[in-house]
């Protein structure tokens, strides 16, 4: 795991002064090649990145894996970061690319959501909102299992824009950004896939039969 390690100067930075720079300053210094400065940045949006991979992908396969990845290519990337937008913006396109990589990698038989992440999914949601039933419970993880075997039947580039415009609630100039193509490419992919999600939804419902 990341350690932070003496600055160049041979003081040693604090992990308190470091939590307490600004964007600006940490990205600074993490392009000036401080170890420490990389470490910080790690910790500071690890939780984050992880969080959005899963929510994106629908199961917890290989995520520390990818985690790892994304912070391999930001680290490389830092350098050409010109802040046209947030950090936490960018680290979510390098998130979008890596699931992209994953979905594709996928075989044409996509493991099914585990359990234990239906089951985490349903338990966050019961504590926001303690007086829900565990009937009601169940209806919810049914339903979180139903839109993630709909959107495993998009091509990955469809089932991407619309997630982040259905689920995410992005827009398109947002949503353009991260996936890096034009809006209306955007708009056309978006139009397709909604179709052909909700065809996916009502052919799963008839699969399962009264």
């Amino acid at each position: 795991m990341l350690v932070l390690v003496a600055k160049k100067s041979g003081s040693v930075e604090s992990g308190q002064d470091l939590a307490e720079i600004d964007e600006p300053e940490l990205i600074r210094r993490c392009k000036a090649g401080e170890r420490a400065a990389h470490d910080e940045l790690y910790h500071r949006f690890r939780r984050q990145v992880a969080a959005n991979l899963y929510r994106v992908l629908g199961d917890r396969n290989e995520i520390e894996d990818l985690v790892q990845e994304v912070f391999v290519i930001a680290f490389r990337g830092l350098a050409t970061f010109r802040h046209e937008a947030r950090l936490a913006t960018w680290l979510y396109r390098i998130c979008v690319n890596v699931a992209l990589g994953r979905i594709r990698a996928r075989t044409r038989r996509p493991p099914p959501i585990g359990g234990l992440d239906l089951d985490h999914a349903t338990h966050a949601a019961a504590l926001t909102d303690r007086s829900e039933s565990p009937e009601r419970a169940l209806e919810r993880r049914d339903d979180i299992a139903r839109v993630y075997r709909a959107l495993d039947r998009l091509a990955p580039k469809k089932r991407m824009v619309l997630y982040l415009h259905e689920i995410e609630g992005r827009d398109l100039k947002e949503i353009a950004y991260l996936v890096d193509a034009n809006a209306v490419t955007v708009r056309t992919r978006l139009f397709y896939a909604k179709r052909e999600f909700y065809r996916a939804l009502v052919e799963d419902e008839q699969a399962e039969g009264p």
